[in-house]
């Protein structure tokens, strides 16, 4: 009994010595282990954090230029325009004078009157049959294709005017109507653009020639026949020859564009100098261009006499028909030579000229509203 007593002391006392050794193992394993200690910042002491700056990826917006309406929009169209393959329709606000009458197309009935031509059916060239019953003649199937093609190509008109003291009133008409004038072509062609060359006679002390460049803008224009009078001149011959080769050389033609210069004036260039206008005019027809007269004086002109003096003269002692120095620069350049024809007034004259005397009658519809 005492013997196993003893035997279960010293059990005991090994397995209390064991776990003494185990734990004084495990004390001295964890003193090796530093733990780190946050230590919280002092009350005082500012806790500075580095903030990364953000990267702004947005691209910047650039404000759109504003347009202002107020004033005339202006621009420097490129030299050669590229034509699309389909005709340019007019602008909301054309009048297109063409009215179906037969078997042909169809117009759309606006107010006022006029038609807008649109597509039908058969051959043809933007809507316009070349087949027979449109009621209008061969004309309109020939103009529609032209004007498309004025339409894409371009247009561009230069007035060559005589500014000697007996064209008083040819500047002033010019003048007041140069923007109705612009208006009705650009229904037409809205591409067109205008220049204008002024000259007098070759000793004028003033000036011999002016120049407005081909421009697309009405107030340019406007701006170059506000400050321009008709005086001078004296003698029967005027510098047609230095009006001419200005129109011709200083203009700013449009590669590609219909060039079209109309000379306006009541005298011939001198009898020395006519043979040179000829030569230069047909270079220029050559080139591409158009020139076109218009003879405004009395003696082609025997109406424009009588409203002056308030009764009929005999007509059969007026020439009544353009001067024949006219007659062969508009030979020369493929164009008309014109009068009035009749008309008091000079717009609706030079607009035929501009389109071509040929289309006069497709376009009278609209020359109404002039």
């Amino acid at each position: 009994m005492l013997h196993s007593v003893k035997y279960s002391l010293a059990w005991l006392s090994l397995l209390l010595c064991s776990s003494i050794i185990h734990a004084l193992v495990i004390w001295q394993a964890g003193r090796g282990i530093e733990q780190p200690v946050l230590q919280a910042p002092e009350k005082d002491e500012e806790i500075l954090i580095e903030q990364v700056p953000e990267v702004n990826t947005e691209q910047p917006v650039i404000p759109e230029e504003q347009l202002e309406f107020e004033q005339e929009l202006e621009f420097d169209p490129p030299d050669i325009l590229i034509a699309p393959k389909a005709a340019i329709p007019p602008p909301p606000d054309a009048i297109l004078a063409f009215r179906a009458q037969g078997q042909g197309f169809q117009g759309v009935e606006i107010p006022r009157g006029l038609a807008l031509v649109s597509s039908s059916e058969g051959s043809g060239y933007g809507g316009f049959k070349t087949d027979t019953g449109n009621g209008l003649g061969d004309g309109t199937a020939r103009f529609a294709p032209y004007i498309a093609g004025l339409r894409e190509a371009g247009l561009d008109v230069v007035f060559c005017i005589d500014a000697t003291g007996s064209m008083g009133w040819v500047i002033n008409e010019v003048k007041n109507r140069i923007e109705d004038i612009t208006r009705f072509v650009r229904s037409l062609v809205p591409i067109a653009r205008f220049g204008i060359v002024a000259y007098r006679d070759r000793d004028d002390p003033e000036f011999i020639t002016r120049v407005q460049a081909l421009t697309y803008s009405t107030v340019k224009l406007q701006q170059f026949l506000s400050v321009l009078e008709a005086e001078g001149g004296g003698d029967r011959f005027e510098a047609i020859d230095s009006g001419l080769a200005d129109a011709i050389d200083l203009s700013g033609w449009r590669i590609g564009a219909r060039r079209v210069i109309i000379l306006v004036g009541d005298a011939p260039a001198g009898p020395k100098r006519i043979g040179d206008v000829v030569q230069m005019v047909e270079q220029f027809r050559h080139s591409g261009g158009t020139v076109s007269t218009l003879d405004v004086s009395d003696q082609a002109n025997p109406q424009l006499l009588e409203a002056k003096l308030g009764r009929e003269l005999p007509r059969h002692l007026y020439r009544n028909a353009p001067m024949p120095e006219f007659l062969m620069i508009s030979e020369a350049g493929q164009g008309d030579a014109a009068t009035l024809d009749g008309e008091i007034k000079l717009t609706k004259r030079l607009v035929k000229l501009i389109m071509g005397d040929q289309f006069a009658a497709e376009m009278q519809a609209l020359l109404d509203e002039l």
